[in-house]
């Protein structure tokens, strides 16, 4: 790989700002620090139930009686009432989960995750092409009522787990709405990739299940929920090129990029992206 291309990919991963508090308040709930929380949002939550919020420094407590249920109804109403508010956007009526310590903690609205600033689990899937002149990615390019990066250009396959769903299931119902794909055996994820930043919304804080599918030449992938507005067969120059452009979602460009490592697209170079992957504490990838 020429060195001006080394450098570049090296700026683009330094460009976006990794999460570090500003002026949002840690959110703790039962005792366990879940998440982030902006003023308007604590201020809003202790108006709506004193007796069991207190803002204490640079802290949100809530407190519930400790059970799944109970905690998960009192943030759900809470959503629900901060949605009236127009304190929280993009309702989707699906719930998401929050996992801690290896068990189910809360189950709440998914359109409340980033504004509380809850960890989130996801699937992103690139699908590559062989061809006599080398690889090539399917690239979605994002419609432009999406709520979250209209018009951007996305991964083929992306998006969030919903309540209750294993990675495999979540991949497979996903490839299905965005591609019109069939897995019937999901190829595992080859790593995690860990996204913290501030965004609009509030404080995204997730973690990526990225995976690999190569698709045959004749295939062409339909969309089937209408959340795409075209589908297009890129060469990796070409890709390369709208990535560092900024055209991609920030988690699709590096599902992209953690893809090409694991083609050792870069060459000798691989390997120190890699590193700076892991570095920007966005996961450290292994080079084969």
């Amino acid at each position: 790989m020429a060195a001006p291309l080394a450098a570049q990919i090296m700026s683009f991963l330094q460009q976006e700002p990794r999460f570090q508090a500003v002026n949002e308040l840690r959110l703790v709930l039962d005792g366990e620090a879940v998440g982030w929380v902006r003023p308007r949002v604590a201020e809003a939550l202790y108006a709506l139930d004193r007796p069991r919020v207190r803002i204490n420094g640079r802290e949100v407590l809530l407190s519930s009686d400790g059970s799944h249920d109970h905690r998960s109804a009192l943030l759900q109403t809470y959503a629900k009432a901060m949605k009236q508010q127009g304190l929280l956007q993009n309702w989707r009526d699906e719930a998401m989960q929050l996992t801690r310590h290896g068990q189910v903690f809360l189950t709440l609205e998914r359109a409340a995750f980033r504004t509380f600033g809850l960890q989130t689990p996801s699937v992103h899937l690139n699908a590559w092409v062989a061809t006599v002149n080398g690889a090539e990615l399917w690239v979605a390019r994002r419609s432009s009522h999406k709520f979250v990066d209209p018009n951007k250009l996305d991964n083929l396959v992306g998006g969030g787990l919903s309540a209750g769903e294993s990675i495999a299931t979540g991949l497979a119902r996903e490839a299905w709405e965005e591609a019109g794909l069939s897995l019937k055996h999901p190829p595992a994820p080859f790593h995690f990739l860990h996204i913290h930043r501030r965004i609009p919304e509030g404080v995204q804080d997730e973690y990526v299940a990225v995976h690999d599918l190569w698709l045959p030449a004749h295939l062409q992938p339909q969309n089937q929920d209408g959340e795409v507005a075209s589908l297009e067969r890129m060469s990796i120059p070409h890709v390369l090129q709208h990535l560092l452009a900024g055209e991609f979602t920030w988690d699709a460009g590096l599902v992209v990029l953690s893809g090409l490592l694991r083609q050792r697209y870069f060459g000798a170079d691989s390997a120190a992206i890699s590193q700076e992957l892991g570095r920007l504490g966005y996961g450290s990838l292994s080079v084969l």
